[in-house]
């Protein structure tokens, strides 16, 4: 096929032309791409198919073949999903393109809950080319996610999109999109544009190339102290821009000071007070993980889109004598396990005891959004969320070690006090985003009973070193020493 450029590469020489370059002619590797968001994007497309029924999906990426799949549909007028057009070397594929009295209507489908600036290029782009092949559009909409839809079950999405009109803006823009598409082809007839790391790196998505893009960074750049944007551009001005050679008279904040000692000296700084809310608490302590997944079409009645719906816990329940029970949770059956989950988690953390989170704001929401689910259970529930202790701020008072590089992620705290437990020595399942393509891949029905049962150990090795995470963190603020890491495993 003569040489293109599609729609997609179009808006990104519009975000970079040094993006589009490196993404044609460079051979620099580019980071991969989240995956959820994929997934996600998937999803909305098959479920706006189901509200637009009895069209044809041209199912092929193949440009000659789509183009050609495309003009046998529109000779028929039948509804079109992934329709492809070629017009001045510029490729687009319409969502939904459906037939109308004298006409056609494109709406263009994304996953977002709301309507984005780039949404109006994307649409006028689509219009331009369109047109150009002749299709007479009727109207130019753009359907995004309505994230306060509440799924009914039965499998009825009607009211699951919002549809904007954006024709409005499609003829605003359309007359620009030549210059665009001229600038874009300039770009790579050219050397490699010489342009400098800023917002367009990640607005309006992020750029796979910003790593070839960035300067050299200092081993310990001002960026790691955190909500210190003014005071890192004064002393960018100055001419200083490793951590280590800001002088200790420009560091105002406790929070600053510590990183700045601990990284000065390379080692990790304790402060005293870390333990002491903790030495308080009551026993048994219990220490609570969950994972989630999202949906961006809601699977189950009374669940919204993206809502996060808990699938696993786990909880490592501590006596006062150190010894240590594990217990967990996991419904990978497909069917929602919200009661389920709830349930036996009410059974195990008991009515009495603290519960040990870190960042309890995700814990206390899915158990506020549980008692509100289940009414029966929810006078258990919201005790239950009364009783959360949250790690994060603890160590974000009190504790740094140089490794962490500004970040109190607890895959960035961990490695520094029990280096026996890093995330980095697990395989299957990482981190959350790891757990929720293990869990959907563990629910898709073709999945082989080998592979489901291989992520099913890897999810539960996963929140089962959280929670051991979060007794080992526990242990070191009260006591200022690592434990040993023998009969600790989950």
């Amino acid at each position: 096929m003569a040489d293109y450029l599609t729609k997609t590469q179009l808006l990104h020489w519009r975000q970079c032309p040094r993006r589009l370059w490196l993404e044609v002619r460079g051979r620099v590797p580019a980071q991969a791409g989240a995956a959820l968001p994929l997934l996600h994007g998937r999803q909305v497309g098959e479920a706006a198919r189901g509200l637009f029924p009895g069209g044809r999906l041209v199912d092929t990426a193949a440009p000659e073949a789509a183009l050609a799949r495309t003009r046998a549909a529109l000779a028929a007028g039948e509804p079109l999903y992934e329709a492809a057009f070629l017009h001045e070397g510029l490729l687009a594929r319409a969502d939904l393109l459906l037939p109308q009295a004298e006409g056609w209507r494109l709406v263009e489908v994304k996953a977002a809950t709301g309507l984005k600036p780039e949404h109006a290029e994307e649409c006028a782009i689509q219009a331009w080319v369109l047109a150009g092949c002749g299709i007479a559009l009727k109207s130019a909409e753009l359907a995004h996610v309505d994230g306060k839809y509440v799924y009914p079950g039965g499998a009825d999405y009607t009211g699951l999109l919002q549809y904007r009109d954006l024709r409005a803006d499609a003829a605003r823009l359309a007359p620009l999109v030549p210059q665009w598409l001229a600038g874009a082809r300039a770009t790579l007839t050219a050397d490699e544009p010489d342009i400098t790391v800023g917002p367009q790196c990640g607005k309006p998505s992020p750029c796979p190339y910003r790593a070839h893009c960035a300067p050299p960074r200092p081993d310990y750049p001002l960026s790691i102290l955190p909500h210190a944007e003014k005071l890192a551009k004064q002393l960018a001005a100055q001419g200083i821009a490793d951590l280590r050679d800001v002088p200790e008279a420009a560091l105002t904040k406790p929070m600053h000071r510590r990183i700045w000692q601990a990284t000065r000296e390379g080692r990790a700084v304790l402060d005293g007070d870390a333990g002491e809310r903790l030495r308080q608490l009551a026993w048994p302590r219990h220490y609570l993980d969950f994972e989630a997944v999202q949906f961006a079409v809601p699977r189950w009645a009374g669940t919204r889109p993206y809502q996060f719906v808990p699938f696993q816990w786990s909880c490592h329940r501590e006596a006062a004598d150190g010894d240590l029970e594990h217990l967990e949770f996991l419904d990978l059956g497909g069917g929602d396990p919200r009661r389920a989950f709830a349930e036996a988690l009410l059974a195990a953390a008991g009515e009495a005891g603290p519960v040990l989170v870190y960042y309890k704001p995700f814990e206390q929401g899915r158990i506020h959004e549980l008692a509100e689910d289940f009414p029966d259970l929810g006078a258990g529930l919201r005790a239950l969320g009364q009783r959360l202790v949250d790690l994060l701020p603890i160590a974000q008072r009190h504790y740094y070690h140089p490794a962490m590089k500004g970040s109190w992620s607890l895959k960035a705290v961990l490695p520094t006090i029990a280096p026996d437990l890093a995330y980095a020595r697990l395989e299957q399942v990482r981190d959350g985003g790891d757990a929720q393509l293990a869990y959907l891949e563990c629910v898709t029905p073709d999945t082989p009973p080998e592979r489901r049962a291989t992520l099913a150990r890897a999810l539960l090795t996963y929140c089962g070193r959280d929670t051991l995470a979060l007794v080992r963190l526990a242990r070191h603020f009260q006591t200022g020493a690592t434990p040993e890491a023998s009969g600790m495993a989950p």
